[in-house]
């Protein structure tokens, strides 16, 4: 300021000094030649011409000589004016220019967006510029005087001393590091500090630092940070890893998953031919031709091979790659998967497999056993009661042979039925042709009532027919629709033994359901348990303490057979219904659709 007051004034006394210099130099002038005169009159010879002549000549000279002398003077002192004026100008520029860079810098300096701190040693805030101090959310006057400790969180505080006390150290030396602060509002603010110690004029030590907000590429960081975490995590739960592989220099990328699959060290690369050496001898030479057809044709490739571990261990691999081509030449991105527990899970299923083949066949004999045993029972008991009535036939005196001749053809007959129900439910078990022909439903149903005569007396069983006269005939295999129909007829004598309180009935019904016949055999026994309606016919099910629960899952299979449906259900009253159905046959020996 002061500068800018003494260079105006020096300019304009300069200005006032030059008329009052040439006027004093004018007089100085006029006294010598009047001087001069004088004493040339006085002590000089005499002159030839008047006096008055001489003096007129000498004044004459004297004004000549000094206006000459003003001219050169006024001459000179405009030159030393015009320069003195241009070096004000000059000055004046220098001084408005200076004025207008310090205002640029300082607008620059207070809103730069970098963050400008200057502390002095022991860490106070000196100076700090108006946007940064903005970006942490104070006044400038909020952090001036104040500990720059203030704006970081108190688990790196010690961390801004030992910075500091480095750039103190090393004086005029830029140090950086990378550091969180907190603004005024709580938030975190990432920060790259460059700063940098400098000696003051009066000998004082200040840190001058600048501040780059990365916040966003510290966030950045740490997403792709917590991305490629996911990533090595979910290849490590799936057992996958990536791969990268230039064909030109033969190297290959691998991520951690890939590391661990193969057994090897981290590196930033591996070769092809540590990779063969890997490979289980049996497979390698497939191996190799698949990575050098793979370059050659440009295509995608996959493979599985084997993998030798250092432990002798084997490892099952499936890779699998994708071929990208510019100009650099061809690249393959793809991956590798360790298969190996699904290649074990995989033989141990066939093991499974083959076992429970072993077993199926077991079971099927057992069933086998079952339904012959279950079966040929009925027959059986049916020799058995012909067989003792042909002996009491014989005993009477005289005997009677009719009866006796009746009781054996009796036995021949069921015999040879338990010999045809033996052959069928191998017939049936093996998937033999069945022989199945036109057949009189009602006809077969009476022929099986002979064979319960018995049982329904022994029971105290009153049988009710309601067969459908004229019913249609159906295609059936006769002993294996007799052995349905017989089946149900004695579950349903079973289930009324535990009955005294009421009659004892069996009805059996049949006719005609649109292009079906239905069967139906209704009881008044005990009825069918709650929840066991959806099982009575599953293989091995019975409500009886001595049956083998072969018997209805056996009938369903031969109605199923046959194209009709088996079905069980609970009367209103008390006891069961079973019925069945079969599809008719025109007289023309077609299905009915």
């Amino acid at each position: 300021m002061a500068k800018c007051l003494v260079l105006p004034m020096m300019r304009y006394l300069a200005k006032k000094s030059w008329p009052s210099a040439e006027q004093w130099l004018l007089g100085c002038m006029v006294l010598a030649l009047g001087s001069a005169a004088c004493i040339w009159l006085l002590l000089g010879p005499a002159p030839t011409t008047p006096a008055y002549l001489v003096a007129i000549a000498l004044l004459l000279a004297s004004l000549l000589a000094l206006l000459f002398m003003m001219r050169l003077v006024g001459t000179t002192r405009r030159r030393m004016e015009a320069v003195l004026y241009g070096r004000a100008t000059a000055e004046r520029h220098a001084i408005e220019a200076l004025r207008d860079s310090e205002a640029q810098w300082k607008e620059v300096f207070e809103h730069n967006p970098v963050m400008y701190f200057m502390v002095d040693a022991a860490g106070t805030v000196l100076s700090v510029n108006t946007s940064g101090a903005a970006q942490l959310g104070y006044a400038v006057s909020e952090l001036l005087g104040q500990s720059v400790l203030k704006v970081f969180l108190p688990e790196d505080r010690e961390m801004v001393r030992s910075n500091v006390a480095v750039c103190l150290d090393k004086i005029g030396q830029t140090h950086s590091w990378e550091i969180r602060k907190i603004r005024k509002g709580g938030s975190i603010l990432w920060v790259r500090e460059n700063a940098k110690a400098v000696r003051r004029l009066d000998d004082r030590l200040i840190v001058l630092i600048a501040c780059e907000d990365i916040t966003e590429r510290k966030e950045a960081e740490h997403a792709l940070q917590q991305s490629e975490m996911y990533l090595a995590e979910a290849q490590r739960l799936s057992r996958t890893g990536s791969f990268g592989w230039r064909v030109a220099d033969d190297e290959i990328i691998w991520s951690a998953e890939t590391f661990r699959i193969f057994g090897f060290e981290r590196a930033p690369s591996v070769k092809l031919e540590a990779i063969i050496q890997r490979i289980h001898p049996d497979d390698r030479e497939r191996v190799q031709q698949t990575y050098r057809r793979a370059p050659r044709e440009g295509k995608d490739f996959e493979h599985e091979f084997r993998l030798l571990m250092p432990d002798g261990s084997v490892k099952y691999v499936r890779a699998t790659a994708h071929a990208v081509i510019d100009a650099d030449g061809i690249e393959f991105v793809g991956a590798v998967t360790d298969i190996t527990a699904r290649k074990r899970a995989a033989a141990e299923l066939q093991e499974a497999q083959a076992n429970l083949a072993r077993v199926t066949r077991a079971t099927a004999l057992g069933q086998l056993t079952a339904s012959i045993a279950h079966e040929v029972n009925q027959p059986l008991a049916a020799v058995v009661i012909n067989a003792a009535a042909c002996l009491r036939w014989l005993d009477r005196d005289p005997p009677d042979l009719k009866e006796a001749r009746d009781a054996a053809q009796s036995i021949i007959k069921d015999g040879n039925r338990a010999s045809e129900v033996i052959r069928r439910i191998r017939a049936l078990v093996t998937k033999t042709t069945e022989q199945k022909t036109s057949l009189d439903l009602n006809e077969a149903i009476n022929e099986v009532i002979c064979l319960v005569q018995h049982e329904l007396f022994r029971h105290r069983v009153s049988l009710r027919l309601e067969l459908a006269p004229a019913l249609p005939l159906v295609v059936a295999d006769r002993v294996q629709l007799q052995q349905v129909i017989l089946n149900l007829l004695i579950n349903g004598v079973e289930a009324m033994q535990p009955v005294t309180d009421r009659p004892r009935e069996l009805v059996i019904q049949t006719r005609q359901e649109d292009a079906q016949a239905l069967v139906t055999v209704r009881d008044c026994g005990t009825g069918i348990a709650a929840g066991a309606a959806d099982q009575l016919f599953d293989a091995f099910f019975t409500t009886k303490s001595n049956g083998m629960g072969m018997g209805l899952s056996i009938c369903r299979s031969i109605v199923e057979a046959h194209g009709g449906q088996l079905s069980a259900s609970g009367n209103a009253g008390p006891g069961a219904t079973f019925q069945f159905t079969l599809p008719l046959r025109h007289a023309d020996n077609a299905l009915v659709a």
